[in-house]
């Protein structure tokens, strides 16, 4: 596919909203409830370096999501948002490997559709003062409040709200620069957003797909006793 125009990203994005998790165009959204609701099966993981995470949507629908615990929160709320795009508008079944700073068509459609559904254009104005988006000269206290509010990474925050033209490429730049989590905490916030979590945990119900695949024939019965006894060990959520 080739790359899709800003436009068709954020129509995207509004129906996956409306369509597939029920909520308004503005709202910050949980992703973790989303994936529960969608019955995503969902893992976290330690992953390479330079790995976000992984999906694949079997012939029947199935789907399935690999994130990187390595990576920190922000990031991987924004990984999950990624492959929901591979997933519900891509066109292919096989296995897809999300690798940062990925340039080909469909990784920037994918980043500019997480990008979109985590931080919902009207959503993100709501949350500046008027006086600030005026004057393109948004505040730390307002970015540290937004990022917490739509659960993203600075970084991500910022390329929001420099493709939005909300701020110029001199305030990004200054804005970038900042060691975000020392920030955070001198504002007095939980700086947890900005690290590494979720370690072996899963969202969905595992043994339930690997009944579905080991009936299919697609995993042999050692794979499925293995699946099943890692279980009692995991962290669900879901």
């Amino acid at each position: 596919m080739s790359r899709l125009n800003a436009a068709t990203i954020e129509r995207y994005a509004k129906d996956f909203r409306v369509n597939h998790i029920d909520t308004d165009l503005s709202s910050p959204i949980n992703i973790k409830t989303i994936l529960t609701k969608l019955g995503i099966l969902t893992l976290f993981r330690p992953l390479s370096e330079g790995l976000c995470g992984l999906s694949m949507r079997s012939t029947v629908n199935d789907r399935f999501i690999l994130v990187n615990s390595n990576n920190n929160i922000g990031r991987q709320h924004f990984t999950v948002a990624h492959e929901l795009y591979h997933l519900y508008y891509g066109t292919t079944t096989v296995p897809h490997i999300c690798r940062v700073g990925g340039k080909e068509p469909e990784e920037v459609n994918a980043d500019s559709f997480a990008s979109a559904l985590l931080m919902p254009e009207t959503g993100l104005i709501q949350q500046i003062p008027s006086d600030e988006y005026k004057s393109g000269k948004i505040s730390m206290a307002t970015l540290l409040k937004t990022e917490r509010l739509f659960g993203v990474s600075h970084d991500a925050l910022l390329i929001r709200l420099s493709k939005l033209h909300i701020i110029n490429d001199t305030t990004y730049q200054q804005l970038k620069s900042v060691i975000i989590s020392s920030e955070a905490a001198q504002y007095g916030y939980d700086t947890s957003l900005y690290r590494p979590g979720n370690d072996g945990l899963y969202i969905g119900t595992l043994g339930e797909m690997a009944k579905k695949e080991f009936d299919r024939g697609k995993i042999s019965e050692g794979h499925y006793l293995e699946i099943l006894n890692m279980l009692p060990n995991e962290k669900q959520e879901g």
